[in-house]
């Protein structure tokens, strides 16, 4: 038993710091968000917007859309991943008939 419990603290003790730095403060948060906005401006300018126009307004929407349409994307893909491939037919699962 001892000999067990050795391995799952040092895990536990291991993974505390990742779970820690996974969460982010609103400070971050906005950081990060006026990055994308600066990242987003620049790559309406490269395509050839002149900011404060409804075009270059536009653009930045469109922009915003994309994004959300690929973590939407990828949310549905990776909830997809985590089911499993055959449906429910019973409360317990597999299906009886493949007992």
């Amino acid at each position: 038993m001892k000999r067990m419990m050795k391995p799952l603290v040092l895990a536990f003790a291991l993974s505390l710091p990742l779970f820690a730095a996974a969460c982010t403060t609103p400070g971050e948060e906005a950081a990060q968000a006026q990055a994308r906005l600066a990242a987003d401006k620049a790559e309406c300018a490269r395509l050839g917007f002149k900011e404060g126009t409804d075009d270059f307004s536009n653009c930045l929407l469109k922009l915003r859309e994309i994004r959300a349409i690929k973590a939407e994307t990828r949310s549905r893909d990776l909830d997809r991943m985590n089911r499993p491939w055959w449906p429910y037919y019973s409360p317990g699962y597999p299906p009886y008939y493949w007992r």
